[in-house]
């Protein structure tokens, strides 16, 4: 599915507007959303909100039609509206202008306030608006797009509606998949009046973009047929996020021949047993964590068709060599997450300019800060645009994981929503890793493609695991068994 920005919308809206007028426009908008709202409510009395601009005269165009089909309608002006077409609406509107709100008169109330235009904190009077329509439990309609939330970011400006309903105009709105806009809503519904093609897209995952990625498996083959999968990870301190990573290609081990793990040699007995699937290898230590070893380097290059490094292995000079060398003599496809990215941010990313191999980050938004050199705010303000600075600069791909994911490799770019809070603890990024691992080596595709696809495996697990589970006490072992089950319904 594709979904566009606040100002890819603006342009096809200002485009579209050279043939047909605004007023046709806001029209046609308004009444197909009246309709849409009529498919989920049989409302009595319902309360407009209005803010100043466009948005209110979506809403009084509703609520005119509401009025046609005997349903009362009340309008609360927040204040004085300046949108010529939005004035005109407001002399055709039949119903009661109130000045003040009594919720209790209403069973529905219709948020016209802003539209996708808002772009900075909202004054306090429209913060106490937002709040007191949230808190008095009566259903809201979002139109186009639930106020206070920025509809590109999805970041809040002091406070957001929160609809069980949005009514979106031609695209859902990267701001709603995005930050607090994955809150604003419970359920989307997108209505098409016309507009102009956009030509700035960002696509929002979901599993029909997986059709037929997984290869045919043939009768003839062997376990040298489905390649190689290695991870390189763990230290003293932290042994369990190279358990958790390989719990993760194991799951996923039904795609690769062969799954390597190589800790380092004190945490060799924690796993030789563990889980016989798994071909557990030792690696020398210094102080608990590896130590730089060119030989087995080489071993695992010549046994690896993908690896995954980093987790949990202490940012160490020596686990910056060994991303180094691996960078400069591995030719397939490398994976750097957790330490590892953090050991890059310490010494230098430089590095990543000078590779053979397919590079993929899978950086949280703090690793993300330490790496970019720029804050998490600023981070979060430009979270369609920096990732994919970033990516192109160093010719990797980026996988950007917070409360959704954005994937790019500097010039595709996509979000993935599915999940749920069960994912909101330490691990999550480790499952992530050894999942991404299996695919890497499995499946012959980009590492674009690969990210795209983990991302979606690992969010829909959680969904998948949080159907019985709740999720506060969802372990992420226990959510990577359902990979089983989300690749079933890929391969449907």
């Amino acid at each position: 599915m594709n979904i566009i920005n606040k100002e890819e919308m603006k342009r096809i809206d200002i485009e579209t507007q050279n043939k047909i007028p605004s007023i046709e426009l806001m029209e046609d908008a308004g009444i197909k959303m009246a309709i849409k709202a009529l498919k989920y409510y049989n409302p009595k009395n319902v309360l407009l909100v209005l803010g100043t601009g466009g948005n209110s005269g979506d809403a009084l165009v509703l609520g005119r039609y509401f009025i046609e089909n005997n349903i009362n309608v009340d309008a609360y002006i927040i204040d004085e509206i300046k949108n010529e077409d939005s004035i005109i609406n407001l002399s055709k509107f039949k119903g009661k202008i109130i000045d003040y709100i009594n919720f209790a008169n209403y069973d529905l109330l219709i948020d016209g306030i802003f539209g996708i235009g808002l772009s900075r904190r909202m004054n306090d009077k429209y913060i106490d608006i937002i709040n007191k329509m949230n808190e008095s439990n009566i259903d809201i309609i979002s139109l186009d797009i639930p106020s206070g939330i920025d509809a590109t970011t999805g970041i809040s400006y002091g406070a957001f509606i929160k609809s069980k309903l949005c009514i979106t105009v031609e695209y859902i709105k990267t701001g709603m998949c995005l930050d607090d806009g994955l809150d604003s809503y419970k359920k989307i519904e997108v209505i098409k009046v016309g507009m102009n093609k956009p030509t700035d897209i960002i696509h929002l995952l979901n599993k029909n973009d997986f059709k037929n990625i997984f290869p045919e498996r043939l009768r003839n083959t062997n376990k040298g047929s489905y390649h190689k999968a290695s991870i390189i990870a763990g230290s003293i301190n932290y042994p369990g996020a190279s358990k958790i990573a390989y719990e993760s290609l194991l799951s996923f081990k039904m795609g690769v021949g062969f799954a390597n793990l190589f800790v380092p040699e004190s945490l060799y007995n924690l796993y030789v047993l563990a889980n016989p699937e798994i071909i557990t290898n030792k690696l020398k230590e210094k102080d608990g964590h590896i130590d730089f070893d060119k030989e087995k380097l080489d071993e695992i290059i010549k046994r690896s068709d993908s690896i995954a490094i980093g987790m949990g292995m202490q940012v160490s000079e020596e686990l910056y060599k060994t991303i180094d060398y691996l960078l400069k003599n591995y030719n397939k496809n490398l994976l750097i997450d957790a330490d590892g990215l953090n050991t890059l941010s310490k010494y230098g990313i430089d590095i990543l300019k000078n590779k053979k191999c397919n590079v993929i980050l899978t950086p949280h938004l703090k690793e993300f800060e330490r790496l970019s050199g720029k804050s998490v705010d600023y981070i979060k303000e430009n979270i369609l645009t920096l990732p994919k600075i970033f990516a192109k600069e160093n010719n990797i791909t980026l996988v950007l994981k917070s409360s959704s994911t954005v994937i790019t490799d500097g010039n595709n770019i996509a979000i993935q929503k599915e999940g749920t809070t069960a994912l909101a603890k330490a691990g999550s990024g480790d499952g992530l890793s050894g999942i991404l691992c299996g695919l890497l080596a499995y499946i012959n595709e980009n590492c674009y493609k690969i990210a795209c696809l983990g991302s979606y495996i690992l969010g829909t697990s959680a969904y998948f695991s949080s159907k019985n589970t709740p999720e506060e006490v969802l372990r992420i072992t226990e959510i990577v068994k359902n990979v089983s089950k989300v690749v079933k319904e890929i391969k449907k």
